[in-house]
């Protein structure tokens, strides 16, 4: 077996190679292998260190110098003695013992790893360092990948964000934070928003509340409602309660929990229901007895404390009509103060307007029956 790759030049003891590679893996070049140039005459050396893929240092020096773009050979197998054999058994072993020990590097490593495979040196990633099929737990980056993966790989199509959140249909709320401040997105619990449950607004919030009535001094009752307004100094809050009826009172700047006494609340009127379907009828009513209430009640000119132009207006005392009929009024209990409730005083208007009519009729009797009497 020769070597005869590329060309050589010689100058005293060292060897200098163009286009050769003296350390490739399996070349079985060695120190003591035997180099012939093939000059004229020939001259004959013998290599004592192998200094790289293009440089040997050989004995005895050259006499004369070999000019560069010799030819030459390399005699890997010198003789069939036992020295060369050994030689030739030694350098494959080496050969092979690097190339295993790349390999276990290969299979061993979390990053990358040079072996030397025929004299090209080969950069591969350790096998730890891969990704494997199924499930994988240890992978740090994937800076290699240059091509985003599609949504149906997993991925979103995309190397930026704003392209991502277009190709994954999502709108301008997914850069929005969730939160109570304006501009962001509202999630439960906020103003409470979608929490049916006991809650207490701050001082100058607007939304939604609830209470169980039990022992608070501002809410008329037990139940929920809503405050809101178009500044901070100027709101307003609305109360339904598990009776059924509903509260307003406007709370400016004040907390939505101030007390009736302070900021009283006003009780909405309700439509009362006139259909037999919903009714048990006891009787008729004394006509007589609501025209004695009306008679009774005693009506005053007056203004609101709070009205500080005092206006004049007309009316009654809810705690004096309290005293005639006590469903005349709304009790001041959990609201702060007392109305009227139009409807029973309505219908008792409406009765007593029956009762003078019977009266005037009878009375119209009586003067016909006089005239009459006159006539005769």
């Amino acid at each position: 077996m020769i070597y005869t790759t590329g060309t050589i030049a010689i100058s005293g003891n060292t060897l200098t190679g163009t286009g050769t590679n003296f350390t490739a893996a399996g070349s079985l070049i060695r120190n003591g292998c035997t180099v012939i140039a093939l000059t004229s005459p020939a001259q004959v050396f013998q290599i004592t260190v192998i200094g790289g893929a293009t440089s040997l240092t050989v004995t005895p020096a050259a006499n004369p110098a070999i000019p560069a773009g010799t030819k030459y050979a390399i005699l890997l197998s010198d003789s069939l003695s036992v020295d060369g054999m050994a030689q030739d058994i030694a350098e494959t072993f080496t050969m092979y013992q690097r190339y295993m020990s790349g390999f276990a590097d290969v299979m061993n490593g979390t990053t990358d790893v040079t072996i030397t495979i025929n004299g090209v040196a080969v950069t591969v990633p350790g096998q730890k360092s891969l990704a494997k099929k199924g499930a994988n737990s240890d992978i740090t980056s994937l800076s290699g990948l240059t091509t985003a993966l599609s949504i149906s790989q997993g991925g979103t199509g995309a190397k930026n964000a704003a392209d991502a959140r277009t190709n994954l249909g999502l709108g301008n709320a997914a850069t929005k934070d969730v939160g109570p401040n304006t501009g962001n997105v509202l999630g439960v619990g906020y103003f409470g928003f979608g929490t049916p449950t006991v809650n207490v607004l701050g001082s100058t919030e607007s939304g939604f509340y609830g209470i169980d009535g039990s022992g608070t001094a501002w809410a008329p009752q037990a139940g929920s409602g809503i405050v809101c307004g178009y500044d901070p100094t100027r709101r307003q809050q609305i109360f339904t309660g598990v009776s059924g009826n509903l509260f307003v009172r406007n709370l400016a700047s004040a907390a939505m929990n101030t007390a009736s006494s302070t900021i009283p609340w006003t009780q909405m009127q309700s439509v009362g229901t006139s259909d037999i379907n919903f009714k048990h009828v006891n009787g008729d009513l004394d006509v007589a007895d609501s025209l004695e209430k009306i008679c009774q009640m005693e009506f005053k000119r007056f203004y609101y404390l709070d009205d500080d132009e005092q206006t004049e207006r007309r009316g009654v005392i809810a705690q004096q009509i309290e005293q005639i009929d006590k469903q005349y009024v709304h009790s001041a209990e959990g609201v702060g103060k007392m109305t009227l409730d139009l409807n029973p005083l309505m219908m008792d208007a409406l009765a007593a307007i029956k009762a003078l009519n019977a009266m005037v009729v009878e009375l119209r009797e009586q003067v016909d029956e006089l005239k009459r009497g006159f006539l005769i």
